[in-house]
């Protein structure tokens, strides 16, 4: 359900990417492919995704300094 969804950042609603894969590596990660092409693995808990509306098609990311960097 979560494939496909916009990510927008929490703070200001702006639109970032968009969640292609989600890995289940002992904690689940969202891949994220940015809007200028580049993909990030976001780790998929509440401290980091705390808000997913999946009818309305988005999801809020909280991402800590630097791991959109990565």
């Amino acid at each position: 359900d979560l494939i496909g969804l916009e990510v927008k950042l929490n703070a200001s609603g702006a639109s970032i990417g968009v969640v292609k894969d989600l890995t289940s590596a002992g904690n689940d990660l969202l891949e994220i492919e940015l809007l200028e092409g580049k993909k990030v693995l976001i780790p998929f808990v509440k401290a980091i995704v705390p808000e997913v509306k999946v009818k309305e098609g988005w999801l809020k990311i909280t991402p800590p300094p630097g791991l959109l960097n990565l």
